[in-house]
C-alpha cells in the first residue's frame, strides 16, 4: 500500500521535500549546539578570565574569524563534493571539540586557553560547513520553493537563538559547566547524522575535482563582479551586517543607560529580537509571493535600520521593546531574501563560491564593526551609538532603492522572484529535486554566523561581538 503523501500548507511548501526536512530540521539542531557552545564558552571564559568581558568577546572573535579568513576556500571546495558530507564534516569537527571540552570540563583541566583554543576550532568548523549549508537548498527545493525555503530555513535558525541558550543555560545551572559542553556536541551531532541521511542519495558535486585552492576563489570572485545583480546584493548585506546587526552588540549599555539598568529590560530586548526575527520571516512565509522580492528588500532594509534609531533615543521600555520586535523580524526578512537573490541568481556549479563570498564578507564586517561600535560606548552614548548605525545604513538604502528597476529585472532574468508553485520542486534539468542530489549536492540555507553555520547572527555574545549562524546569515 503506498504511503500517503503529506499535504503542507502553502505557509509550509519547503516542507514537502523530505531532504528539506531534514537539513532544516539538522540546521536548527547545529544552530543550536552553537549557541548553545557560545552561551557556555562565553560563561566560562568571563568566569575563568577574571570577569572580565574581553575574554567572552573573543570566543565570540574566534567563532566568527574563520569564516571571514577560510570561507573562500571552503566554498570552491563546496562546488566540487558533496556539499552534504561537506557540511556533516565540519559539524563532525564541532562534534568532537565541544566534546574534549565536555571531557576536560568534567575532570576539572579546562583553562582560559582551553576555552578561546576551543571556540577558533568551533569556528574552524563553522567555516567548512558554511558555504555548503547555503549552496544546498536550492539544488533540494528547485526555483518554485526558493523562497519559502529561505524564509522557513530563517526561522530555523533564529529559533536556536531561542533553544540553544535556554537548553544550554538550564543544563549549566544544574550541572555545570562540562555537560553544557557536552549538550552542545550532542546538538551537533544530531544534526551530522541527518545530514548523513540526505547524503546517501548524493553524487559528486562538479566534474572538475582537481586539488585546486586558489583558482575556484579567483572565479568565484570574477563571477560575483561580473554579476550585477549578486554584486549589489552583497554591498547592501555588507553594510546591513556591520552596522544594523553588528551594533546590536551594545544593547546591555542601552538597556543600563537608556532604561534605567534593569537586567529585565535586557532580556527582554533580547526576547523582543528573537521573536520578531521568526515571526517576520513567518508572516512572509504566509504571504508568500503576493509581495515583490525587490520591493520586500527595499522595506525590511529601511526597517533594520529606522526601529535602531527609536531604540537609541526612548527611555520607554514599551517603545524599546515594540522597536526590537521590528528590527529583529525586518533584519531577518531581509537576510532571508539576500540568500533568496544571492543564489537563486547563481549558476549551480558556483553556488558555494558565492555563498562562501558573502560569509566571509558579512561575518568579516560583523566581527570588526562589532569591536568599533563597542569601541564608541564611552566616548559617544550607548544610545547614540545605536543611533547613529540604524541612521546610516537607513540612509545608504535610498541609492539601492534608486537601483530597484535593474535589479528586479536582474533577478527575473535568473527566475527569482516568480510566483512559487506548488507542484512537484524541479531542478534545472527538469528532474524531481525530491529524495536525489545530482551534480551540486544538497544544500539549506546557513547554520552562521556567526557564522553561518553563516550567515551573521547578531544579537551579540557578552564583550559585543555578534555570532554568525551556522551555514550563515
Amino acid at each position: 500500500m503506498a504511503r500517503r503523501r503529506i499535504r503542507w500548507p502553502a505557509t509550509l511548501a519547503a516542507f514537502e521535500v523530505p531532504g528539506f526536512r531534514r537539513v532544516w530540521t539538522a540546521a536548527l539542531l547545529a544552530n543550536s549546539g552553537r549557541f548553545a557552545l557560545l552561551l557556555v564558552a562565553g560563561w566560562e571564559a568571563y568566569r575563568l578570565g577574571h570577569h572580565s568581558s574581553l575574554w567572552p568577546g573573543l570566543v565570540s572573535f574566534f567563532l566568527l574569524v574563520p569564516s571571514m579568513l577560510l570561507g573562500l576556500f571552503a566554498g570552491g571546495l563546496a562546488d566540487r563534493v558533496n556539499r552534504a558530507w561537506q557540511a556533516a564534516a565540519g559539524q563532525l569537527l564541532n562534534v568532537l571539540v565541544t566534546g574534549v571540552a565536555g571531557v576536560l570540563a568534567l575532570a576539572g583541566r579546562m583553562d582560559l586557553g582551553v576555552v578561546l583554543a576551543v571556540s577558533a576550532v568551533s569556528g574552524v568548523g563553522n567555516a567548512i560547513q558554511g558555504p555548503a549549508w547555503q549552496a544546498m537548498v536550492p539544488h533540494l527545493v528547485g526555483p518554485d520553493r526558493l523562497r519559502n525555503a529561505g524564509l522557513l530555513t530563517r526561522v530555523a535558525q533564529q529559533g536556536a537563538e531561542l533553544s540553544g541558550p535556554a537548553a544550554g543555560t538550564a543544563v549549566l545551572a544544574l550541572a555545570g559547566p562540562g555537560p553544557a559542553f557536552l549538550l552542545a556536541a550532542a546538538f551537533y551531532g544530531a544534526g551530522v547524522l541527518l545530514l548523513a541521511q540526505v547524503a546517501r542519495s548524493a553524487g559528486l558535486g562538479a566534474a572538475d575535482r582537481r586539488p585546486h585552492l586558489a583558482q575556484p576563489v579567483r572565479s568565484g570572485l570574477r563571477y560575483v563582479r561580473a554579476k550585477e545583480p549578486l554584486l549589489v546584493l552583497l554591498v547592501w548585506v555588507g553594510l546591513h551586517c556591520s552596522l544594523t546587526m553588528a551594533s546590536t552588540g551594545i544593547l546591555p549599555a542601552v538597556a543600563t543607560a537608556n532604561l534605567r539598568g534593569s537586567a529585565s529590560a535586557y532580556g527582554l530586548l533580547l526576547s523582543a529580537f528573537g521573536l520578531g526575527s521568526m515571526i517576520g520571516p513567518l508572516a512572509l512565509a504566509w504571504v508568500g509571493s503576493r509581495v515583490d522580492l525587490t520591493r520586500s528588500l527595499v522595506v525590511s532594509a529601511v526597517l533594520s535600520g529606522l526601529p535602531l534609531v527609536a531604540l537609541g533615543l526612548t527611555h520607554a521600555l514599551w517603545l524599546a521593546t515594540v522597536a526590537a520586535g521590528t528590527a529583529g523580524a525586518a533584519q531577518a526578512v531581509f537576510m532571508a531574501f539576500v540568500y533568496v537573490g544571492t543564489q537563486g541568481v547563481s549558476a549551480e556549479e558556483l553556488r558555494g563560491r558565492v555563498a562562501s563570498v558573502q560569509l566571509s564578507l558579512t561575518t568579516g564586517a560583523m566581527g570588526l564593526a562589532s569591536l568599533g561600535w563597542a569601541a564608541l560606548v564611552g566616548p559617544l552614548s550607548p544610545g547614540l551609538v545605536l543611533v547613529i548605525p540604524g541612521a546610516v545604513f537607513s540612509a545608504a538604502c535610498v541609492p539601492f532603492a534608486a537601483r530597484g528597476r535593474s535589479l528586479r529585472d536582474g533577478l527575473a532574468a535568473a527566475g527569482v522572484g516568480a510566483n512559487e508553485a506548488r507542484g512537484p520542486s524541479r531542478s534545472v534539468l527538469g528532474r524531481p529535486t525530491q529524495g536525489a542530489l545530482g551534480a551540486g549536492g544538497l544544500g539549506a540555507g546557513g547554520l552562521g554566523a556567526p557564522g553561518g553555520l553563516g550567515a551573521p547572527g547578531g544579537l551579540g555574545a557578552p564583550g559585543g561581538l555578534g555570532a554568525g549562524e551556522v551555514g550563515g546569515r
